[in-house]
Protein backbone atom coordinates (compact mmCIF):
# COMPACT_ATOMS: atom_id res chain seq x y z
CA UNK A 1 0.00 0.00 0.00
CA UNK A 2 1.46 3.79 -0.88
CA UNK A 3 1.91 5.63 1.95
CA UNK A 4 1.54 9.33 2.50
CA UNK A 5 3.69 12.14 3.50
CA UNK A 6 1.30 13.40 5.51
CA UNK A 7 0.42 11.23 8.33
CA UNK A 8 -1.32 11.65 11.57
CA UNK A 9 1.09 9.54 14.45
CA UNK A 10 -0.83 6.17 16.17
CA UNK A 11 -1.63 5.89 20.13
CA UNK A 12 -1.31 2.09 19.58
CA UNK A 13 -4.44 1.84 20.51
CA UNK A 14 -6.50 2.23 17.08
CA UNK A 15 -9.37 -0.42 16.07
CA UNK A 16 -8.53 -2.55 13.19
CA UNK A 17 -9.66 -1.79 9.73
CA UNK A 18 -12.52 -4.90 9.74
CA UNK A 19 -15.28 -3.90 7.55
CA UNK A 20 -16.55 -7.17 7.38
CA UNK A 21 -17.53 -6.96 11.45
CA UNK A 22 -20.09 -4.30 10.41
CA UNK A 23 -20.40 -5.27 6.72
CA UNK A 24 -21.52 -8.92 6.02
CA UNK A 25 -24.91 -8.99 8.51
CA UNK A 26 -27.59 -6.69 7.59
CA UNK A 27 -28.69 -6.24 11.17
CA UNK A 28 -25.21 -4.54 12.13
CA UNK A 29 -25.30 -2.89 8.67
CA UNK A 30 -28.46 -1.36 9.06
CA UNK A 31 -28.65 0.01 12.66
CA UNK A 32 -25.19 1.10 12.89
CA UNK A 33 -23.95 4.83 11.89
CA UNK A 34 -20.87 6.60 11.69
CA UNK A 35 -21.39 7.83 15.00
CA UNK A 36 -21.62 4.57 16.73
CA UNK A 37 -18.91 2.99 14.41
CA UNK A 38 -16.58 5.65 14.91
CA UNK A 39 -16.79 4.76 19.13
CA UNK A 40 -16.57 1.60 18.05
CA UNK A 41 -19.34 0.81 19.61
CA UNK A 42 -21.32 -2.46 18.52
CA UNK A 43 -24.78 -2.44 20.10
CA UNK A 44 -26.40 -5.69 20.39
CA UNK A 45 -29.74 -4.26 21.50
CA UNK A 46 -29.47 -2.11 18.55
CA UNK A 47 -29.26 -5.35 16.44
CA UNK A 48 -31.95 -7.14 18.17
CA UNK A 49 -34.53 -4.54 17.13
CA UNK A 50 -33.94 -5.36 14.01
CA UNK A 51 -35.88 -7.89 12.23
CA UNK A 52 -34.01 -10.11 9.35
CA UNK A 53 -36.44 -8.11 7.04
CA UNK A 54 -34.88 -5.09 5.75
CA UNK A 55 -38.12 -3.04 6.19
CA UNK A 56 -37.56 -3.71 9.98
CA UNK A 57 -34.34 -2.16 10.41
CA UNK A 58 -35.56 1.44 9.17
CA UNK A 59 -37.52 1.71 12.57
CA UNK A 60 -34.42 1.55 14.52
CA UNK A 61 -32.61 4.89 15.34
CA UNK A 62 -29.22 5.50 14.90
CA UNK A 63 -27.14 6.46 18.14
CA UNK A 64 -27.06 10.19 17.94
CA UNK A 65 -23.94 12.53 19.57
CA UNK A 66 -25.90 14.56 22.81
CA UNK A 67 -29.06 11.73 23.14
CA UNK A 68 -26.65 10.15 26.36
CA UNK A 69 -26.26 13.91 27.74
CA UNK A 70 -29.92 14.54 27.14
CA UNK A 71 -29.72 17.12 24.30
CA UNK A 72 -33.07 17.43 22.17
CA UNK A 73 -33.42 15.66 18.27
CA UNK A 74 -31.88 17.36 15.63
CA UNK A 75 -34.15 18.80 13.66
CA UNK A 76 -34.48 21.34 10.14
CA UNK A 77 -34.56 24.62 12.46
CA UNK A 78 -30.53 23.77 14.32
CA UNK A 79 -28.01 23.33 12.14
CA UNK A 80 -25.91 21.40 12.71
CA UNK A 81 -22.76 23.06 13.56
CA UNK A 82 -19.25 22.68 14.32
CA UNK A 83 -19.51 23.76 18.38
CA UNK A 84 -23.02 22.56 18.67
CA UNK A 85 -21.61 19.28 17.70
CA UNK A 86 -18.57 19.17 19.91
CA UNK A 87 -20.60 20.12 22.47
CA UNK A 88 -23.06 17.69 22.25
CA UNK A 89 -19.83 14.83 22.23
CA UNK A 90 -18.23 16.15 25.08
CA UNK A 91 -21.32 16.30 26.17
CA UNK A 92 -21.99 12.31 26.60
CA UNK A 93 -18.61 11.62 26.89
CA UNK A 94 -16.44 14.59 28.80
CA UNK A 95 -13.18 12.15 28.56
CA UNK A 96 -13.07 12.63 24.91
CA UNK A 97 -10.97 15.73 24.28
CA UNK A 98 -10.03 17.53 21.22
CA UNK A 99 -6.67 17.23 19.56
CA UNK A 100 -5.02 18.17 16.22
CA UNK A 101 -3.41 15.83 13.05
CA UNK A 102 -0.26 15.90 14.15
CA UNK A 103 -0.88 15.15 17.95
CA UNK A 104 -0.40 11.55 19.28
CA UNK A 105 -3.36 11.11 21.04
CA UNK A 106 -2.73 9.97 25.14
CA UNK A 107 -2.05 6.06 26.19
CA UNK A 108 -5.61 4.30 25.58
CA UNK A 109 -7.27 6.71 23.64
CA UNK A 110 -7.53 7.12 19.38
CA UNK A 111 -8.73 9.31 16.60
CA UNK A 112 -11.70 10.57 15.63
CA UNK A 113 -12.32 13.26 12.97
CA UNK A 114 -15.79 15.17 12.59
CA UNK A 115 -17.15 17.21 9.78
CA UNK A 116 -20.41 18.97 9.08
CA UNK A 117 -23.01 19.60 6.28
CA UNK A 118 -23.82 22.91 7.19
CA UNK A 119 -27.40 22.41 6.19
CA UNK A 120 -28.18 18.69 6.55
CA UNK A 121 -25.89 16.70 8.53
CA UNK A 122 -22.95 15.72 10.22
CA UNK A 123 -19.90 12.75 9.90
CA UNK A 124 -17.40 10.86 11.53
CA UNK A 125 -14.72 8.57 10.72
CA UNK A 126 -11.95 7.34 12.39
CA UNK A 127 -8.38 6.33 12.40
CA UNK A 128 -7.46 2.58 12.27
CA UNK A 129 -4.21 0.38 12.87
CA UNK A 130 -2.95 0.38 9.39
CA UNK A 131 -2.46 4.37 9.22
CA UNK A 132 -5.79 4.96 7.09
CA UNK A 133 -9.17 6.78 7.60
CA UNK A 134 -12.73 4.65 7.39
CA UNK A 135 -15.90 5.41 8.02
CA UNK A 136 -19.58 4.05 7.70
CA UNK A 137 -22.55 6.68 6.23
CA UNK A 138 -25.76 5.71 8.24
CA UNK A 139 -26.66 2.62 7.30
CA UNK A 140 -24.74 2.08 4.38
CA UNK A 141 -21.10 -0.21 4.54
CA UNK A 142 -17.83 0.38 6.14
CA UNK A 143 -15.88 1.64 3.71
CA UNK A 144 -11.99 3.52 3.87
CA UNK A 145 -11.74 5.99 0.65
CA UNK A 146 -13.30 9.28 -0.02
CA UNK A 147 -16.38 10.27 -2.74
CA UNK A 148 -13.50 10.15 -5.14
CA UNK A 149 -12.48 6.85 -4.51
CA UNK A 150 -9.19 7.69 -2.63
CA UNK A 151 -7.65 6.16 0.20
CA UNK A 152 -8.22 8.36 3.18
CA UNK A 153 -4.85 9.34 4.86
CA UNK A 154 -6.09 13.12 6.34
CA UNK A 155 -9.78 13.76 6.59
CA UNK A 156 -9.39 17.27 6.15
CA UNK A 157 -7.88 16.86 3.02
CA UNK A 158 -10.41 14.08 1.61
CA UNK A 159 -13.03 15.18 -0.71
CA UNK A 160 -16.75 14.33 1.23
CA UNK A 161 -18.67 16.09 -1.32
CA UNK A 162 -21.80 13.46 -1.98
CA UNK A 163 -24.26 15.73 -4.53
CA UNK A 164 -23.33 14.22 -7.18
CA UNK A 165 -24.66 10.60 -5.39
CA UNK A 166 -27.98 9.09 -4.25
CA UNK A 167 -27.68 11.04 -0.92
CA UNK A 168 -26.91 14.52 -1.95
CA UNK A 169 -24.60 15.42 0.89
CA UNK A 170 -21.73 17.89 1.01
CA UNK A 171 -19.10 17.74 4.00
CA UNK A 172 -18.02 20.96 3.12
CA UNK A 173 -16.51 22.28 6.69
CA UNK A 174 -14.18 20.60 8.69
CA UNK A 175 -14.60 20.91 12.64
CA UNK A 176 -11.96 18.76 14.46
CA UNK A 177 -10.08 15.45 15.55
CA UNK A 178 -10.65 14.24 18.85
CA UNK A 179 -9.26 11.35 20.79
CA UNK A 180 -11.85 8.68 22.35
CA UNK A 181 -11.42 6.43 24.92
CA UNK A 182 -10.53 3.07 23.87
CA UNK A 183 -10.22 0.99 27.08
CA UNK A 184 -13.06 2.31 29.16
CA UNK A 185 -17.02 2.48 29.17
CA UNK A 186 -18.38 5.12 26.74
CA UNK A 187 -21.96 6.80 26.69
CA UNK A 188 -24.00 6.54 24.16
CA UNK A 189 -27.79 6.30 23.06
CA UNK A 190 -30.06 6.22 20.26
CA UNK A 191 -32.28 9.05 19.19
CA UNK A 192 -32.73 12.12 21.35
CA UNK A 193 -35.23 14.04 23.06
CA UNK A 194 -36.16 13.99 26.93
CA UNK A 195 -34.39 10.19 27.70
CA UNK A 196 -32.42 11.26 31.03
CA UNK A 197 -28.53 10.76 30.42
CA UNK A 198 -29.04 7.70 33.39
CA UNK A 199 -30.50 5.52 31.10
CA UNK A 200 -27.69 6.30 28.61
CA UNK A 201 -26.17 2.47 28.02
CA UNK A 202 -22.39 1.96 28.52
CA UNK A 203 -20.40 0.43 26.14
CA UNK A 204 -16.72 -0.57 26.76
CA UNK A 205 -14.99 -0.01 23.43
CA UNK A 206 -11.52 -1.18 23.08
CA UNK A 207 -8.97 -1.54 19.94
CA UNK A 208 -8.95 -4.93 18.56
CA UNK A 209 -5.52 -4.18 17.58
CA UNK A 210 -3.10 -7.11 18.49
CA UNK A 211 0.43 -6.70 19.73
CA UNK A 212 3.26 -8.80 20.57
Amino acid sequence: MRGCDRQSPLSGCEPDYDPDRWNRKGAVRETHNCFSYSMNVNDPKQIKQCDTEEDECDNVPFHQPGSAAGYKRFDSKRKKTCPNMIIRILGDNPDISMTTFESRCPVNKSKIALVVDPKEDYHFLRQDSNMLWSHKAGARPVKNVDARGHLIWDPSLADLNYTDGDNPLNYSIFCSYLCVPRKKNLFLLPGGGSTPSSRARPFRTRSTRRRS
